[in-house]
Formats: structure tokens, sequence, C-alpha cells
């Protein structure tokens, strides 16, 4: 099994153990190829969002992705947004105490 493939593997594993845990919370059931299909958008989400953060930092001169490179990613989606902001503040929090 290549590296795309187990990638692929671990996308569509962790979407339906998401998937069966929501279903379950509303007295649902989730099929197998709602869940690949499900997979698959994850997938192509998650390339998207690797080659836009590699132009957004690639724009600022970066060979590093930085944590606003990840927030112009989800400027789009004010909930994304807001939860990636409250972890950027979190982990800049729990970085600062380390010192």
């Amino acid at each position: 099994m290549d590296e795309e493939e187990r990638l692929k593997m671990a996308i569509w594993q962790t979407v339906d153990e998401i998937a069966q845990q929501e279903a379950r919370k509303i007295g649902k059931t989730v099929s197998s190829t709602f869940v690949s299909s499900l997979a698959d958008v994850v997938y192509v989400q998650i390339g998207e969002m690797a080659l836009d953060l590699e132009a957004f930092a690639k724009h600022a001169k970066r060979a590093v992705i930085s944590m606003e490179d990840v927030k112009l990613c989800a400027r789009r989606n004010d909930s994304l947004y807001e939860l990636i902001c409250q972890s950027a503040t979190e982990i800049t929090r729990k970085q600062t105490r380390k010192k």
C-alpha cells in the first residue's frame, strides 16, 4: 500500500468514526456508501487546502506555512474561522506558558 492509499484509508476511518458517532447522537445510521462519498470529498478538500496553504506561504516569501495562512484558508467559513482563531489563541497561550 503506497502513501496515498494509506492517507485515503486513514481519512476514511476517521470520517467513518465521526459519522457513526454523530449518527448515534440523533438515532440514525450511515451507510458505507455515504462514508466513502464523504471521505472522497474530505480528501479532495484537503488537497485543495494544501495547495492554497502553499500558495499563501509562497506569496509571503516564506518556506513555512503559518497560522495566518490557515486562517486565510478559512476566511470564507465564519464558524471554521472562529474555531481556528480560538485554537490559535490556545496554542499561543500554551507556548507562552512553556517559556
